[in-house]
């Protein structure tokens, strides 16, 4: 079965099972005083991202709620945040994880902001954003060139999040 498949046949119950996550629900109330609760698209693209990396097998995935700093110079803002990890060899010959989540942002209608966005050997980073919503998507696995030849870490890490962007702008302009 493809990762394309999968992917179609896990996301549709993720929005119904709710709590059924890693945490089971059990995450941590609003940090420090905060007390908006964090937005339900939020957590929704939160939970979908969740299921696309949990696809992979040889991926660890994890998701917390709490504060979130979505980007440099930004104050903390109430959100959610996955991370995934594992060996790369899982990977190989499949869709990079963060390329199956960016394909699905853009799918589900979310704009990238292309100030936020960088490509590296072997990793990415980039935010989106929808309705006073920021996510973004940083990682992968960091390759480069030693005498000739092309060498990639062994491990890939991914960490995405996603936090209410309350005036609508992108903070820092």
């Amino acid at each position: 079965m493809s990762l394309q498949r999968l992917l179609l046949l896990l996301i549709p119950f993720m929005f119904f099972l709710p709590s059924a996550g890693l945490c089971e629900g059990k995450d941590a109330g609003p940090p420090n005083g905060m007390k908006q609760p964090i937005p339900n698209m939020a957590k929704g693209t939160c939970e979908t991202i969740a299921a696309i990396l949990a696809v992979y097998p040889t991926l660890e995935v994890r998701k917390s709620e709490g504060p979130v700093r979505d980007l440099q110079g930004t104050a903390e803002r109430l959100g959610c945040r996955i991370i995934a990890f594992g060996p790369t060899s899982g990977i190989a010959g499949e869709i990079d994880p963060a390329e199956a989540v960016r394909g699905q942002l853009q799918g589900d209608g979310w704009m990238e902001d292309i100030r936020y966005s960088a490509d590296g050997p072997g990793t990415t980073s980039f935010v989106f954003r929808k309705d006073r919503i920021l996510c973004g998507v940083s990682g992968g696995a960091h390759s480069w060139i030693e005498d000739g030849k092309t060498f990639t870490s062994e491990k890939y890490e991914l960490e995405a999040w996603c936090a209410s962007n309350l005036d609508g702008t992108v903070p820092g302009h």
